[in-house]
């Protein structure tokens, strides 16, 4: 298979899996592993097996490597957030996208930060998030653009 072809399976396979149309990408991304063997490509084959197949330890596993291989890559840090939102372990999610975001800027990170709808740490963390002071707080440093 040439490039181009290769290229076009690849591409299709990741607008497939972002789509969540799992099993055709899984069929796109499969072709393509036959002949590359890229980490951004396991990134994406792990994350077809974690939402479609349950797999989540091993595909984070895979995420993981992926990451050693590429660590400047923001897509695998993307991917292994994603994985870890499957597996129900949202604050190593979260850790995971903002190191991606160190790594390169990268919407789509930004967009599943702010689907979960993240807010920031309260102002005098000894007191509660509803405490009358950090409220507060919160909206005066808000307003002079030191939050």
């Amino acid at each position: 298979m040439e490039d181009a072809q290769l290229d076009d399976l690849m591409a299709k396979g990741i607008e497939a899996a972002e789509k969540g149309y799992l099993h055709s990408a899984q069929v796109f991304l499969g072709q393509v592993s036959e002949h590359r063997n890229t980490p951004e490509l396991h990134s994406y084959l792990a994350y077809c097996q974690a939402k479609g197949q349950g797999r989540v330890h091993s595909a984070a596993k895979i995420c993981r490597e992926s990451i050693k291989r590429e660590s400047n890559n923001p897509i695998h840090y993307l991917i292994l957030g994603r994985v870890l939102l499957i597996s129900g372990e949202k604050g190593k999610a979260i850790d995971a996208w903002r190191q991606g975001l160190r790594a390169g800027p990268n919407p789509q990170i930004i967009d599943e930060l702010k689907k979960l709808g993240l807010r920031k740490p309260a102002v005098i963390k000894s007191l509660k998030r509803n405490h009358p002071v950090n409220r507060a707080l919160g909206k005066i440093f808000g307003a002079i653009g030191l939050r």
